[in-house]
């Protein structure tokens, strides 16, 4: 069940075309999910790949699900690692400093509108969404767009064939195991 899941929603993540994807995880769904994520992190973490809970609640459970490199390498870019630094992130954090801090935004009462930033989207959107309050974007897919809408949409299509593929070979019976072996 959960493998399904994953594949709907985070197949750009987990075959390396985008740092990260998030997605909320009702419990009731999926009421093994801890126990599915720890099972499906012990095959693909063999391949990079990690499912991390960032915060949880009675009825869900927030995932970021990432490929380790993939993720460090985005946020330690250099206008990502100032942009965070505004945020209260440290300069030179590890991954795992970086998320538990993200951990503990998520706890404060406003939303971290930063987590754009694990997810890869565009420092201009980004800044564009918390500057206008999530209004007034150019056009919307996986993100707001605020910015270079040619290519965010080349980006949405990229991701929904991604997804549609995994999703795919996961209805025909492969794990994500199986499909990210050679990935």
């Amino acid at each position: 069940m959960l493998e399904k899941f994953l594949a709907d929603y985070c197949s750009p993540a987990m075959a390396g075309i985008k740092p990260s994807n998030l997605v909320s995880c009702v419990k009731s769904r999926i009421p093994n999910a801890k126990a599915e994520i720890e099972a499906v992190n012990q095959e693909l973490g063999k391949k990079g790949i990690r499912i991390d809970i960032l915060c949880e609640c009675p009825a869900r459970l927030l995932l970021i699900v990432y490929r380790k490199e993939k993720l460090t390498q985005q946020l330690n870019r250099p206008e990502i690692a100032n942009f965070l630094q505004d945020y209260g992130y440290t300069p030179g954090c590890t991954l795992e400093q970086a998320l538990n801090f993200l951990r503990a935004r998520l706890q404060e009462d406003e939303f971290p509108h930063e987590i754009g930033a694990f997810l890869g989207y565009p420092l201009e959107d980004i800044h564009g969404f918390i500057q206008s309050n999530g209004k007034n974007y150019l056009c919307i897919g996986d993100w707001k767009v605020y910015g270079d809408v040619d290519h965010a949409q080349k980006l949405f299509c990229q991701y929904k064939t991604c997804r549609r593929n995994v999703l795919s070979r996961v209805m025909d019976g492969q794990s994500l195991a199986e499909i990210f072996r050679a990935a």
